[in-house]
């Protein structure tokens, strides 16, 4: 995530990157096959929401990240995960993202919003 990260942070600009760049012949042969949206509730909803734009990306980011720490720390069952993430896609409506702050609001919101569901 640094990479997407600082592209973020540093748009229009591009510095230097510190990580090394990705060579996929290092690895081998690679197989991809369509995902299965049905088992994979999650990726369709992250689908969903970057279709839709806006805060919803940022959203579901947030959440999910909030999701898997309480996970991690045995708050609760990992298929909780989705279903956090989902309510939190579901509980805020359309927003645009306009700035840096739009994205720190909306990042805060998803956070707190899933937090208060599991206190």
């Amino acid at each position: 995530m640094r990479i997407p990260i600082q592209y973020a942070l540093l748009y229009p600009e591009r510095k230097e990157c510190p990580t090394k760049p990705l060579s996929l012949t290092d690895y081998g042969t690679l197989t991809f096959e369509k995902p299965d949206l049905e088992t994979f509730d999650c990726l369709a909803l992250c689908i969903e929401a970057i279709t839709k734009g806006g805060a919803y990306p940022c959203i579901v980011n947030a959440a999910n990240e909030v999701a898997v720490s309480l996970f991690l720390n045995g708050k609760i069952r990992f298929l909780q995960i989705g279903e956090l993430v989902r309510s939190a896609y579901e509980h805020f409506r359309f927003k645009e993202i306009n700035n840096y702050e739009d994205v720190i609001a909306a990042d805060t919101a998803a956070r707190e919003y899933v937090r208060n569901i599991v206190e």
